[in-house]
């Protein structure tokens, strides 16, 4: 509905302040909160949930200086002083999220992780839908904010009723003692945070330098609808398997990793031969004429969208045996490659959707990398993985084939009505033969 009542310049200009907003605010507590996760000692566990505490609220205060000594040059690019502040408060709240959040993960409390995600959600979709009635695009912005706030207020309230609530630091001296006990996170993770966000967030302002914010909304809601499945893979598995790894060891969760491969690989496979085969008659149906080009776009982001649900939450994995040299350097390669094919391709005055099929090459061969190093350094063997993607390909070829065969003899919006269909009775199946694998 919300695409229906915002045009795609208005997605544009959402998404660059989203960018900046998430990106700045996940790197606020300069990732000391992955510390937090893996503390065992309470007393330690306090000092530093209050230092990262402490560290967010600094860092947004010299942004905030910042930002205000900055609105000149900001207004030459279109932003004026509410969507600016409006940056600010996001970045902010993220930060103070992320912190909170950390604290719930060590506890294990991950239902209200995933209840405090559903709350912003709905909180910014409401405020949104309210906000249309102006006619304003800056209300997608307010409605986003106001929904991290709800959120955040959330994460807090559910830190100060945890069983094992953090206590008052004695003093200043064991928060400082506590970070720095934790400096590898600052060393290590930092560079991989700033370099996630880079390859999953840059792509916005490399599309706005060469584009117009048309442009940007089109390419920035293909990237988010094709990557939304892996935002809930990410809110489910991250925290519970970063706990159970270091808890339990990496080794032993080997072959749950292999068979939630497998389900992932079952499950997205029928609706990535839809999107291939008709991705633009299913955005045309779904959310109306002027968001034309989103369907080819997300076409070709389909793919490696589907492998990053399979790694986004690798690293955490990784982060537990101490390995963040690993993902600082496969991020690297990762962001640097994708990010530099789109550059590459927009500088050279080639259109979009050939810079988004370079990138997405790039993209997915990073992805099956990553892939096969954490296999290999968690000494998982491979062959179950080799075969999942194996009947994951078969499947997906069939339903591609059926919707083949269904075009000759039936009207576009008829045959993409039954591939929702099929794909749909596809996953319910697969997802119930999973759950009851996995009990």
């Amino acid at each position: 509905m919300l695409f229906r009542l915002y045009a795609p310049a208005d997605f544009g200009i959402w998404a660059a302040i989203q960018a900046a907003a998430v990106t700045a605010g996940s790197l606020l507590s300069f990732r000391f909160d992955l510390g937090l996760v893996i503390e065992r000692d309470s007393a330690a566990a306090s000092n530093l949930f209050f230092a990262i505490i402490c560290v967010v609220c600094a860092a947004a205060l010299v942004l905030g200086f910042l930002l205000v000594f900055s609105l000149g040059s900001l207004r030459q690019f279109g932003v004026g002083p509410l969507p600016a502040a409006l940056g600010w408060g996001w970045l902010a709240l993220v930060g103070l999220g992320v912190a909170c959040q950390a604290w719930l993960m060590r506890e294990g409390a991950f239902a209200q992780i995933s209840t405090g995600a559903v709350v912003n959600a709905i909180v910014a979709n409401l405020v949104q839908l309210g906000g249309a009635l102006s006619g304003d695009g800056v209300w997608l912005v307010i409605g986003s904010v106001v929904g991290q706030a709800a959120a955040t207020l959330f994460y807090a309230r559910s830190v100060r009723r945890s069983a094992g609530a953090p206590l008052r630091p004695a003093n200043m001296r064991a928060m400082i003692a506590a970070l720095a006990s934790n400096s590898r996170f600052l060393q290590f993770s930092l560079p991989f945070t700033v370099l996630s966000l880079l390859r999953e967030r840059a792509p916005i302002f490399v599309a706005g330098a060469f584009g117009t914010a048309a442009q940007v909304g089109l390419y920035s809601q293909a990237w988010r609808l094709t990557h939304l499945p892996s935002a809930f893979t990410s809110a489910a598995l991250r925290p519970v398997f970063f706990h159970r790894a270091a808890t339990e060891g990496l080794a032993a969760q080997g072959p749950a990793i292999d068979r939630i491969m497998r389900w992932l690989l079952v499950v997205s496979s029928p609706w990535m031969a839809l999107l291939v085969f008709g991705g633009e008659t299913l955005f045309a149906i779904v959310l109306g004429p002027r968001w034309q080009g989103v369907g080819g776009l997300s076409a070709i982001l389909v793919l490696p969208a589907s492998l990053f649900m399979m790694t986004n939450w690798m690293d955490r994995l990784l982060d537990s045996i101490g390995r963040q040299d690993l993902n600082l350097k496969l991020e690297a390669v990762a962001a640097i490659s994708s990010v530099g094919c789109l550059w590459a391709v927009l500088a050279s005055g080639r259109s979009l959707p050939e810079a988004v099929a370079l990138q997405s090459v790039a993209l997915t061969l990073g992805y099956l990398a990553v892939l096969w190093i954490c296999y290999g350094a968690a000494d998982w063997p491979t062959a179950g993985l080799v075969k999942s993607f194996a009947v994951a390909a078969v499947l997906g070829a069939a339903v591609f084939a059926v919707l083949a065969v269904l075009a000759r003899f039936l009207e576009p919006v008829a045959v993409i009505a039954l591939g929702v269909l099929l794909a749909g009775m596809i996953s319910a199946f697969a997802l119930l033969m999973a759950r009851r694998e996995l009990r």
